[in-house]
């Protein structure tokens, strides 16, 4: 009975570890918007909670999404938050033109390969806008927070920002 109870206690450990592996973000390489290949390691798991926002300059639903990222990247910027911008765009002037015509002030990283694009590919994103929230160890806390959610579950887990 023991050796049996053993055999389930390293099952179990075993299946556990393997579940909070599968929930830790992977890597990948990508030119910035700086002209500069960039790991995503640069960015996430250092610390912050991370938004991975993965959109395009074409994507209307993506632009109209905006105002709502940036109202939670300027609440909750200075207590922990960042955003990394994974851009579907096949075009580098459409990408650049977006970030700088939407003031978007955080990083940003494609490899002009819209759909093809590597990091969409490894999460099996199918539509955009697509979000995933890292948290500070590089675990995925959340995926496709949209609007209010996303600055709801910020405030969820960084505090209320002073008004």
């Amino acid at each position: 009975m023991k050796k049996v109870i053993c055999m389930l206690c390293l099952c179990m450990t075993v299946l556990f570890a393997f579940a909070q592996q599968k929930n830790q973000f992977t890597h990948f390489d990508m030119m910035g918007a700086d002209g500069k290949m960039h790991n995503t390691s640069e960015y996430v798991g250092k610390g912050n909670y991370v938004l991975v926002d993965f959109w395009a300059s074409w994507c209307g639903p993506c632009r109209a999404e905006m105002p709502h990222v940036k109202k939670a990247y300027e609440a909750f910027k200075d207590k922990g938050f960042d955003i990394l911008g994974v851009s579907l765009d096949n075009k580098e002037e459409a990408w650049k033109g977006a970030i700088k015509q939407m003031e978007l002030n955080w990083n940003h990283v494609s490899d002009l390969k819209g759909w093809k694009c590597e990091g969409a590919v490894m999460y099996g994103v199918r539509s955009i806008p697509y979000t995933m929230l890292i948290g500070p160890d590089g675990s995925v806390v959340a995926t496709n927070l949209r609007g209010q959610a996303l600055y709801n579950k910020l405030e969820e887990l960084l505090g209320a920002e002073k008004k």
